[in-house]
Order: C-alpha cells, then structure tokens, then sequence
C-alpha cells in the first residue's frame, strides 16, 4: 500500500514538472495554474499555526501562506513581513482591540493599523494577550547586560518586540531594545499602564497596573509626573517590590525620557532607572540601589547588575 502512494505522489510530482497544468478532481485544468484542485464537497486546507509557531519559521520563502489561528485569518509572507487578509476588513487598531475581537488570541507579534484607512501602512506590534485579562501593548523593552552602556532607542514609528525574558541577555541594538517617543504614545489610545522589572540584584518582582490618567497624560506628552503612583496602583501576579507603594521622589517633564528616566524612586534607597544620568553615572535600576550611597558620591556602578524594564499599554 506505502509502495502504490509513494507512486501516485511521484507520477503526480513528476507531472507538475513537465506539464502546464495537473488537475485533481477535474481533467480541464485553467491554464494559468499549474495545479487546479475541484471540488463540490470539500475545501483545501494550509497549515494552520498560531502566532508563535508562525515566528519559528526559518527564512519564510517569498509568497508562504498560512492560516494564523491566533487572529483567525489567512496570512502571506511579503518578504519583509506576514500580511493578513483581515488588514482591509477589520483593521484593529490595538492589542485590546484584537483580543476584544477574538478573545482566543494568544501572546505574539500582531499587525495594527494605527489610522485605519488612512495613508500609514500596518505596523507590528507585541501583544500580551494573558497577564490580567491580555490586550496589553508593548511600548518600552530594555533587557540590559551589565557592566555594559548602550544609548536607548527613542521610537517614532516603530514598536519594540519581544524576545527574551532572561536576565544577562544583550540586547542593545537589536529590534527588540527601545521604547516610544512622545509623539509615537500620543497617537495611541490607552488608559492603563503594566509596569514589568526584575534585576540581578534581588529576586524582588515589579507587577503592577495603574490607571491614573495624570501618569497616562505624562507619557504621551513628556510633561508632568508619575505623581500618584505610590496609592494609585493594583499589584499583579508575583508583584513583590517595594516600588511604587514606597515612592517619594517623581522626576517631571522629563520629555522623551518621561519613562525611563526616574520617573519614581523612593530617595536613597529603591528607584526605577533606566540610563538615567545622576550624581555623574549612569543608573539601571529596579527596585534597588546599586552604587552604595549614590546620594552622596559619584554614581561609578550603576550599571553593573543585569536589568530588565517593560512598560505595557492597554
């Protein structure tokens, strides 16, 4: 029985080489194809992987199809990235907007369409689709090495993906490493904030939520403060820090650097920093203090523990 398949395939394959055109289920194939498939009853099925599986894909050849069971829809590969059928009909505009939709989708990279039918083409975007219900947006990913400085990436266009979740992994300079600039989270409509941070100096997880519209206003436009953070927040699984409950200290108008650059800390002791420039160095912190008494002398450590800063809009 093996021996009879293996020859139908091979005749079958053999036929598709040399002829213009091989039918199954019709002997007038179109000319214009080289395999027509007929049918009254049943239908072709492609593969069908979720978002993840899609993204293990080594080199997707020029024109690769598949159905993406996370979002539901046919998905082609355009050399640069997958395109989806849904772009032209539905459109999501956010993270929330899809899982809304489809409330089966799972964690992955997904296409947004910021303008809907406007002149700006869809752009990728990282979505959480479990932590607290999902349709969370990644907006800010650094995953830092320590003992290393690189320049942060100010985003205007673009989103950071996410790859790694392991601490001492570089990656600086990579599609992953960067966060929005002002301009780029004032197009965005959101109304929560999910502060994610873990560093090599502690064990201490920062998990939590905020919906303070005064903090949602400080990131899209760089001016005002976190202020309010310390009573307005939900802790989240795992959530163990002393940050932001201990806060005492709001860094304002900072601008671009409204995210990263101490937006709350509690003095001397727990901050949160991400190249931030104090007391001469330059500070990666989460929940910590890592250059002694950096309230007093020079800052010439700070970047010395590996750190990982998320911020997820929703």
């Amino acid at each position: 029985m093996k021996l009879l398949v293996f020859s139908i395939l091979f005749n079958i394959l053999g036929y598709l080489s040399y002829s213009q055109s091989v039918g199954i289920g019709t002997n007038l194939p179109d000319t214009s194809a080289k395999l027509e498939i007929y049918s009254e009853r049943q239908g072709l099925l492609i593969p069908r992987l979720n978002n993840s599986q899609r993204n293990s894909i080594t080199n997707p050849a020029l024109g690769l199809m598949i159905y993406n069971i996370s979002i539901q829809c046919l998905e082609i590969f355009n050399g640069k990235q997958w395109m989806s059928n849904c772009a032209n009909t539905t459109q999501f505009k956010s993270c929330k907007e899809i899982k809304l939709a489809l409330p089966n989708s799972v964690d992955g990279v997904y296409l947004i369409d910021l303008d809907s039918t406007g002149p700006n083409p869809p752009v990728e975007c990282q979505c959480d689709m479990t932590t607290d219900g999902g349709g969370w947006t990644l907006v800010l990913n650094y995953l830092h090495k320590g003992f290393t400085e690189p320049q942060l990436n100010i985003r205007t266009n673009n989103f950071p993906l996410l790859s790694s979740n392991t601490l001492g992994v570089d990656e600086s300079g990579t599609s992953y490493w960067g966060h929005l600039s002002n301009s780029f989270m004032s197009q965005l409509k959101f109304t929560e904030l999910h502060f994610l941070g873990k560093t090599s100096a502690h064990g201490r997880l920062m998990n939590f939520k905020t919906s303070q519209p005064s903090i949602v206003s400080y990131f899209k436009s760089g001016t005002g403060n976190c202020n309010g953070i310390n009573t307005g927040f939900t802790p989240l699984a795992g959530h163990s820090t002393s940050l932001p409950a201990s806060t005492d200290v709001y860094t304002s108008n900072r601008g671009n650097l409204a995210m990263t650059d101490a937006p709350f800390n509690f003095t001397c002791t727990y901050h949160w920093n991400i190249k931030a420039f104090q007391n001469g160095g330059y500070r990666w912190e989460v929940d910590d203090l890592l250059c002694g008494n950096c309230c007093t002398i020079p800052n010439t450590s700070g970047n010395i523990k590996d750190t990982h800063h998320q911020i997820w809009i929703r």
